[in-house]
C-alpha cells in the first residue's frame, strides 16, 4: 500500500513538471504579427503562417475555442482569396486543449503563405490623456493606452493597436455537436394546424410590462385636493381665497370674509383653547403657585389636515426614492363602491397623485396613470414597473436630449513593432496632435460630484481625430506646470468637450427657482371645479458673479429628465451626452442672471373661484388659445371677480372708517358730558355738539354705504352664477387622461 502511494505521488509530480497546456492559441509556433486590443473584452490577432502540404496545426484552449471558431479567417497572402478550412473532431468536448489539424483547401504547391486572423478574449485597454495648453487657444493632446498582456504568450516585435466600437461581444458555443430531437407524426395527425400568434421581442401589442411592486397606497382622505371629487370639503385643505368664502360671509366680519370654506383653524400648527382664547405652537404653561381659579385647558380641536399631512409625508418619502432610483411607476386610482362614474373618478384621483409626484421632482416621462375601476375603497396605489417600450419611445420624443453620446469607432496603432511580455503591461502612445483648447468654467450644481456654489475651472477642447476618444483621465499642463486633472467622457470625432480640472472659486453662483402653471386648454366645468390642461413650468434661476480680472466663459450643465422640454432661451446651447451645456459670457467682475425654463403638460382640477385660478385665467384670456366666444365669457367672469373683490376691500375700508367715526363720536360725547358741569362753557359745548352731530351724520352715511356695497355683492353673486351657467367649453367634452 505504501509503495502504491509513493508511485502515485511520483506520477503526479512528473505530470506537474511536464508541458503545461497553453493559455493562448498556438499555431505551429508561428509568431504574432499584429494585436489590436478592444474595450469590449476581446482582442484581434493576426498571424502570417507558412502552410506545408495544405496542413496547419493549431492548439486552442477549450475556453477560447468558441471565440476562435466564431471569428477565424484564413486568406491567401498573395491573392487575398479566402481559403476553406476543415478540422477533425477527435478530442472530447471537455478537453482542456483542442488540437486542430486544419486542412486549408485551395493551396497551390507544397508551401504557401496564408494570413490567419481571429478574435479571443482579452483584458480591456485603459486610456489616459495629457493636454498642454498653449497660447491663442492652441493645445497639444497626447493619448496613451495601458495594455495588459494576459494572453499566455509573449508579444515579440508585434504592432500593438487599441480600438473601440459599438460592436457587441458575446460567447457562443460552436464547438459542441448539436442534435435536434424531432417529433414523430402518425398518419392520423392533423397537418393543417394553425401556428401560434407571433410575439414581437420589441413589445408589439403586448403592452407595458406588469407592475412589479406596490410602493404606496393612499386612502382618498390622504390625497391633497381629493375633496373636490366629493361633497366632503372639510377633509382637505381649501385652495386659495374662493368666491364661496367671500360671497357666503359678505355680511360677517372682515376676517370671516377672507377665511376658508370650512370651520376650524386655518393654521397647520396645533391649536389649544384656553378660556376661549386660541394659542398656537405649544400648550400654555400653568403656574402651580397661582391661586387663580377658572383657567381651564381644553384639548385641541381635531386637525382637519391630519390625513392630508400624513399623505404628503408619505409621498415625499416615496418621491425621493423614485428620483434617486430613476424608477418607472404607474399610479392606479380606485373608486369607492357606489361612486358615480367610477373609472372617471379613479383616473382623476390618480392624476392628483401624479401631479404631486411631478411637483416633487419625479420625471413626468416615468409616471403614468391608470384606472383600477371600483375597488374596496376610494384610494390610489403607486406601483413600480419596468420601463415599457412605449414609455421609452415617448420619453425620447418629448426629451430628445436624453440620447447618450455616440460610441463611434476608434482605432489607434503604435506604428512600430514592440515587445510586451506575458504577464506584463505596456503604455502605448496612440495619439499626439495639435488641437483647439482653451480655459473655461463649468457649473454643475445638480450633478452627483458637482458644486452648488462655485463653478469648476475647466478646459474646452476638440477631438482632432477621426476616431472617438474613449472616456478616461486627463492631466492638464499649462506654461510648463501642472494645473489639474479631470475625467473626460467619450468624445466623438471632431466634437468638443468641457472637462473640469480645478475648483478655484472665482465664479460664484446663486441658484434659485420656482414653478407655476399656465393654462393651455379648458376641458370641463362641473360644480365650480374647472378641469384644464396646463403647462407646468419650472424655472431654474442662476446668478453668476465673476471675481476674475478678465472675461470668461461659463458652461452651465443642465440635465433634462424624460417628460420635460426646455423652452426657448437666447443663450447658445449644445448637447453633451444626456445633458445640455449653456454658454454664458461674463466680463471682468460682471454679474449676470439667466433663467432656464422647462415645461411638461399636466391635467389639473382647479377651483374656479380661487385667486390663483383666476390669475391663470387672466393670462389665458390674453393669449390666442381661447376662441372669441370663450374669451368674451371669461372676460365677463374676470370683470365680476375684480369688481367683487374691489367691493370687499371697499367694505373693509368703510368699516375701518365707521369704527373711527364711532370712536370720535364717543370721545365727543364724553367731552360734552364733562362740560355740562361748567357754566361758562356753553359756546364750547355748542361747538362740540355740532361736531358730534357731524360724526353721527358721517357714521350714518358710511353705514348706508356698507349696506349698499353688501347689496352690490349679493347682486354680483347672482351675476357670477349666471355667467357660470352660460360658460360653455365646446372645444373639449371629456377629461383627457394624463400623458
Amino acid at each position: 500500500m505504501r509503495h502504491c502511494l509513493s508511485l502515485s505521488l511520483l506520477l503526479a509530480a512528473l505530470a506537474a513538471c511536464g508541458p503545461r497546456a497553453p493559455r493562448h492559441v498556438a499555431v505551429d509556433k508561428v509568431p504574432l504579427g499584429k494585436v489590436v486590443v478592444y474595450r469590449n473584452g476581446v482582442a484581434f490577432y493576426e498571424r502570417r503562417a507558412q502552410v506545408a502540404g495544405g496542413k496547419l496545426t493549431v492548439r486552442v484552449p477549450r475556453e477560447r475555442v468558441d471565440d476562435f471558431l466564431k471569428s477565424l479567417t484564413v486568406v491567401d497572402a498573395r491573392t487575398q482569396t479566402p481559403l476553406p478550412v476543415s478540422f477533425p473532431r477527435r478530442q472530447a468536448d471537455d478537453a482542456p486543449v483542442i488540437d486542430m489539424q486544419l486542412d486549408v483547401g485551395g493551396v497551390v504547391g507544397d508551401r504557401a503563405d496564408v494570413v490567419m486572423t481571429y478574435v479571443t478574449d482579452a483584458a480591456a485597454w485603459k486610456p489616459s490623456y495629457r493636454l498642454v495648453l498653449g497660447k491663442d487657444d492652441g493645445a497639444m493632446l497626447e493619448g496613451w493606452a495601458v495594455v495588459d498582456n494576459l494572453s499566455g504568450e509573449d508579444w515579440k516585435d508585434v504592432v500593438v493597436g487599441v480600438g473601440s466600437s459599438s460592436a457587441m461581444s458575446f460567447r457562443y458555443d460552436l464547438w459542441s455537436v448539436r442534435t435536434v430531437d424531432r417529433a414523430e407524426l402518425s398518419p392520423e395527425e392533423a397537418f393543417a394546424i394553425a401556428p401560434p400568434t407571433a410575439v414581437s421581442p420589441y413589445g408589439g401589442s403586448a403592452g407595458p410590462q406588469a407592475a412589479e411592486q406596490n410602493v404606496l397606497t393612499l386612502d382618498a382622505e390622504e390625497i391633497r385636493g381629493n375633496a373636490t371629487l366629493t361633497e366632503d370639503y372639510t377633509k382637505n385643505i381649501p385652495v386659495g381665497r374662493t368666491f364661496e368664502s367671500v360671497l357666503g360671509t359678505a355680511a360677517g366680519s372682515q376676517g370671516d370674509q377672507l377665511g376658508g370654506s370650512f370651520s376650524g383653524s386655518t393654521s397647520l400648527e396645533n391649536t389649544y383653547v384656553v378660556d376661549g382664547i386660541n394659542t398656537t405652537d405649544r400648550a400654555p404653561t400653568i403656574d402651580p403657585t397661582s391661586t387663580s381659579q377658572g383657567v381651564t385647558l381644553q384639548p385641541p380641536p381635531p386637525d382637519p389636515y391630519a390625513s392630508v399631512k400624513l399623505g404628503d409625508e408619505k409621498l415625499g418619502q416615496v418621491s425621493s426614492a423614485l428620483i434617486k432610483q430613476r424608477q418607472y411607476v404607474v399610479v392606479q386610482g380606485y373608486a369607492a363602491p357606489g361612486e358615480r362614474d367610477g373609472d372617471k373618478v379613479a383616473l382623476e384621483r390618480a392624476n392628483l397623485v401624479r401631479n404631486q409626484l411631478i411637483d416633487a421632482g419625479v420625471a413626468p416621462g416615468r409616471v403614468r396613470v391608470a384606472s383600477g375601476g371600483v375597488g374596496a375603497r376610494a384610494s390610489v396605489a403607486i406601483l413600480t414597473e419596468a420601463a415599457p417600450a412605449e414609455a421609452a419611445a415617448k420619453a425620447a420624443s418629448v426629451a430628445d436630449t436624453s440620447d447618450a453620446a455616440p460610441v463611434g469607432e476608434s482605432l489607434f496603432s503604435s506604428g512600430t513593432p514592440m515587445t510586451v511580455g506575458d504577464g506584463t503591461s505596456a503604455m502605448v502612445s496612440v495619439l499626439r496632435a495639435k488641437t483647439t483648447g482653451r480655459e473655461a468654467y463649468l457649473y454643475d450644481g445638480l450633478g452627483e460630484r458637482g458644486n452648488a456654489r462655485f463653478a469648476f475651472k475647466a478646459v474646452r477642447l476638440e477631438n482632432p481625430t477621426d476616431s472617438t476618444l474613449e472616456a478616461g483621465p486627463i492631466t492638464v499642463y499649462g506654461e510648463g506646470r501642472y494645473v489639474g486633472e479631470g475625467l473626460t467622457d467619450a468624445v466623438a470625432p471632431h466634437a468638443a468637450v468641457v472637462i473640469p480640472y480645478a475648483l478655484d472659486r472665482q465664479i460664484v453662483v446663486d441658484a434659485g427657482g420656482g414653478t407655476h402653471d399656465e393654462l393651455s386648454r379648458l376641458l370641463t366645468l362641473e360644480r365650480g371645479i374647472l378641469t384644464a390642461e396646463v403647462q407646468h413650468i419650472r424655472t431654474r434661476t442662476l446668478t453668476l458673479t465673476s471675481r476674475l480680472r478678465g472675461p470668461s466663459t461659463v458652461y452651465v450643465r443642465h440635465a433634462i429628465e424624460p417628460g420635460w422640454q426646455l423652452l426657448d432661451t437666447p443663450l447658445p446651447i449644445e448637447r453633451v451626452g444626456d445633458a445640455l451645456l449653456v454658454a454664458v459670457e461674463l466680463g471682468a467682475g460682471e454679474t449676470k442672471q439667466i433663467e432656464l425654463r422647462e415645461a411638461t403638460p399636466l391635467t389639473r382640477r382647479l377651483e374656479l373661484g380661487a385667486s390663483d385660478t383666476l390669475d391663470q385665467l387672466a393670462v389665458y384670456v390674453q393669449s390666442d388659445r381661447p376662441t372669441s366666444a370663450l374669451k368674451k365669457q371669461l372676460e365677463a367672469i374676470l370683470a365680476i371677480h375684480r369688481e367683487l373683490f374691489d367691493t370687499v376691500d371697499k367694505i373693509a375700508s368703510l368699516r375701518e372708517r365707521a369704527a373711527e367715526y364711532r370712536d370720535r363720536q364717543a370721545e365727543l360725547t364724553g367731552q360734552l358730558m364733562s362740560l355740562r358741569k361748567v357754566k361758562t362753557a356753553a359756546a364750547l359745548s355748542t361747538q362740540l355738539a355740532e361736531k358730534a352731530a357731524d360724526m353721527a351724520t358721517r357714521l350714518q352715511a358710511t353705514t348706508l354705504a356698507i349696506v349698499d356695497a353688501q347689496d352690490r355683492i349679493m347682486l354680483m353673486r347672482v351675476q357670477f352664477a349666471d355667467a357660470l351657467a352660460e360658460l360653455h367649453l365646446a372645444d373639449v367634452s371629456t377629461i383627457a387622461a394624463a400623458p
